[in-house]
């Protein structure tokens, strides 16, 4: 008891705290790496970049983009199915994907940790337009079809988390939503399988590439001044 009543104590009192990390005309840089949820054949793991400029405390405009070339894995899962049912799978591999979003930030908060530290946080969802480039990998006849990238309409869509250290600094959490009309290798081979138009099965394949982001955010420029202080 002794040793709390020797601590110093502040004697003002606020109703209304000011928030902790304003967001009001500032840049977040938001670096992260994406891996896929929902695709049980192939992954499409990736670095990322967010750019984002709020022009609110709880609105912001941006743009963000992922590169996958070069790092799309098939899995043992899709090598298993393909060997016991002696048939392959259509599946592609994806090049890039660039998004212009808007952000939305409906609460933020604060909680205890490491004894006497508070974090503060936030959560944000977002939703924008932008384009893939995917091409069909060739399993059905890989030895007279090869595939070139194309870019293709998607959209956006996703919410996370962020958590503060400090006034600039904090860590992301992200599960976002790309939804494009792909393109499937045709799972048939025509009589003259050198004949290109029949290499793309009819139609279009809706897919969802859900990926979940992991990350940090960092806010420009580092400090501020409160229009109205304390």
């Amino acid at each position: 008891m002794n040793k709390e009543a020797a601590k110093e104590l502040n004697p003002e009192t606020y109703a209304v705290q000011q928030i902790y990390a304003l967001r009001y005309h500032r840049f977040e840089v938001n670096p992260y790496f994406g891996l896929t949820m929902n695709d049980q054949f192939v992954g499409h793991n990736g670095p990322g970049l967010a750019i984002n400029w709020y022009l609110t405390n709880v609105l912001a405009i941006g743009v963000n983009g992922n590169w996958y070339a070069g790092l799309n894995t098939p899995s043992d899962f899709n090598f298993q199915t393909s060997r016991a049912a002696r048939i392959g799978e259509p599946i592609t591999e994806y090049q890039w994907n660039a998004n212009a979003n808007f952000t939305y930030v409906p609460a933020y908060g604060k909680f205890a940790g490491f004894s006497d530290f508070i974090f503060h946080y936030d959560f944000f969802v977002l939703g924008g337009v932008g384009a893939i480039s995917t091409r069909p990998i060739a399993v059905v006849d890989p030895d007279n079809r090869t595939f070139n990238w194309k870019p293709k309409l998607a959209f956006h869509v996703g919410g996370g988390l962020r958590i503060f250290f400090n006034r600039w600094f904090a860590a992301m959490a992200e599960v976002s939503d790309y939804i494009f009309f792909d393109e499937l290798e045709n799972p048939s081979v025509a009589q003259s399988p050198q004949d290109k138009s029949t290499w793309l099965a009819e139609g279009k394949s809706f897919t969802n590439n859900v990926q979940a982001q992991v990350g940090f955010s960092v806010f420009l420029p580092f400090s501020w001044e409160y229009r109205l202080p304390k």
